[in-house]
C-alpha cells in the first residue's frame, strides 16, 4: 500500500466526521501531502511516514511529541 491509500483508510474512518475533525467531502479531496490544519491528522500523516520508511516506534514518537509540542 503506498502512503496516499493508507491515509485515505483513515480518512474514511466515520468517527473523524462525527467528532468533527474533517467533513466527508473535504476528506475526499485531501491529498497525503497536503497540509489539513488539523492536529490528529497531521499526526497520522508523521505515522504513516514513519512506518513506511521503516523507522522506529521512538522516531516515530519523538517526532510525534516535537510536532505536537510547537
Amino acid at each position: 500500500m503506498t502512503k496516499e491509500n493508507i491515509y485515505k483508510n483513515f480518512l474514511d474512518d466515520p468517527l473523524l466526521d462525527e467528532k468533527n475533525y474533517i467533513t466527508p467531502q473535504k476528506a475526499e479531496k485531501l491529498k497525503f501531502f497536503e497540509q489539513t490544519g488539523v492536529k490528529l491528522l497531521e499526526v497520522i500523516k508523521i505515522a504513516i511516514n514513519g512506518t513506511v520508511d521503516g523507522e522506529t516506534e521512538g522516531v516515530i514518537s519523538r517526532k510525534i511529541n516535537q510536532y505536537l509540542n510547537k
